[in-house]
């Protein structure tokens, strides 16, 4: 018992003294401050893209995403079957690419609006989290789904 409760305690003790002293500079404010200016910058490039990328192909925006990495857009102006966000997201699956369906964001509790669809049935969000030649790809596969639809 003593031999397990020593290796809990080596395992539970945190980093050593070395290593703490070490982490020290990186808690500096100045440091902190650069390293979230930094971070700001890459999603603000990344927000940006996918915000213009987004408006050019019909999807509207309501509000410009400014604390999350994500975008809520109405998909109602896409051509059919992509203009609700159960019929974006399976078409896009089959592209390799992921979208959340607004319905899922739907809070209904105790199923009071049961008969009726969901309000934001077309919505559907969309992350700018990957990196911006993964966001590239994706906003490239909704381009050519978008316009394989429109045909």
């Amino acid at each position: 018992m003593d031999t397990l409760a020593s290796a809990g305690s080596f395992l539970d003790g945190g980093g050593s003294k070395p290593l703490q002293r070490a982490a020290i500079p990186l808690v500096s404010e100045d440091h902190v401050i650069k390293e979230t200016r930094a971070i700001q910058a890459a999603f603000r490039k990344k927000r940006d893209h996918m915000v213009a990328a987004l408006q050019r192909l019909g999807v509207r925006l309501e509000r410009i995403p400014d604390g999350t990495f994500y975008c809520w857009g109405r998909v109602s102006d896409l051509p059919p079957p992509l203009d609700d966000g159960m019929g974006l997201f399976r078409a896009a699956l089959d592209k390799k690419v992921i979208t959340v369906p607004g319905e899922f964001f739907d809070v209904n509790p105790g199923k009071r609006r049961s008969g009726r669809a969901s309000r934001f049935k077309e919505h559907v969000r969309f992350s700018f989290g990957p990196s911006l030649p993964v966001l590239e790809t994706a906003l490239s596969r909704l381009e050519a789904l978008i316009a394989a639809a429109g045909s």
